[in-house]
């Protein structure tokens, strides 16, 4: 399945967002609404980039026939490097590669079982909620993670906030926190490469050390994701200088997830560099999945 094949025109002032969330993994909207809501918003280009998972892909394809987005399949994959932890973006990813599918098999057998096991731990805290209240909050399917637990808190009336809820029950040193099953970020980067895509460096402002920039580099990564909610423009500027320096490509995107009213700001307005979608066109070409250019 390819998610590459719809290229509808484009007016002036389209917009771009590579950073989104559907309830394929944590997302409030299911992929076809995203679709429908980014075109609602002037977005044109979209990458859907769900935790851990490609299920959301094909929804979000079929519904480009009706809200013709560009539409670009991604993920973003979890990985910790000593205790902190590190995400990685993958662009245009091939969805039937076993050894891509094999691990994102593994890695949602892993996210299940560790929100079972928060379910009883804030069991044992006297947090009453069941694990069927948190599966309800994922799509079939698709990935658990902490966000659809702190979504159960809500609905219980424990918390007001998904951000409440990981600062009460579900970070480190909380009553609910449970270590996840440990993919390391220069595994995460080589299996988008086996898989033919684009490795970018997700928020590095949030958890990600900068010196381990230069051996992520020689994994295979090819560009970081500069431009996001969470990161100050001091940091903005830093990024942007390593970008240069190490001639790696520029991205943006909003992360959005849509729990949060606040998110809406952000969609599609983080900024997004015209070489980074050149090069985006360059890769496409490359793997010969479309004669049709972006615009």
């Amino acid at each position: 399945m390819s998610c590459t094949k719809y290229y509808p025109h484009y007016d002036n002032g389209w917009k771009i967002e590579l950073h989104v969330h559907t309830t394929a993994s944590d997302g409030a909207y299911n992929p076809g609404k995203i679709v429908e809501l980014a075109w609602e918003k002037g977005v044109r280009i979209l990458a859907i980039t769900d935790h851990d998972t490609t299920s959301g892909w094909e929804e979000a394809a079929g519904k480009t026939l009706q809200y013709p987005v560009m539409l670009i399949p991604g993920i973003e994959l979890s990985t910790v490097h000593e205790d902190h932890e590190i995400h990685i973006l993958g662009y245009y990813i091939d969805p039937d590669s076993d050894k891509l599918q094999n691990v994102l098999n593994l890695l949602t057998d892993a996210r299940q079982n560790r929100a079972c096991k928060i379910v009883e731990k804030l069991n044992k805290h006297g947090i009453d909620i069941a694990f069927e209240d948190v599966r309800k909050k994922g799509s079939p399917g698709g990935s658990l993670g902490r966000p659809h637990v702190a979504l159960a808190l809500i609905e219980q009336g424990l918390v007001n906030t998904v951000e409440e809820a990981f600062e009460k029950f579900l970070n480190p040193d909380r009553p609910g926190y449970v270590p996840r099953y440990k993919l390391a970020p220069y595994e995460a980067i080589a299996l988008i490469k086996k898989a033919k895509g684009i490795p970018v460096l997700a928020h590095p402002g949030i958890d990600c050390p900068v010196e381990l920039l230069p051996s992520f580099i020689e994994a295979g990564l090819l560009g970081i994701e500069v431009f996001h909610p969470q990161h100050t423009q001091e940091m903005e500027k830093e990024f942007l200088r390593l970008a240069c320096e190490r001639n790696l490509i520029v991205t943006g995107g909003s992360d959005f997830h849509g729990h949060e009213q606040d998110e809406w700001r952000y969609f599609g307005e983080m900024p997004v560099p015209a070489q980074s979608i050149e090069f985006f066109k360059s890769w496409l070409l490359r793997k010969n999945l479309t004669r049709k250019p972006l615009p």
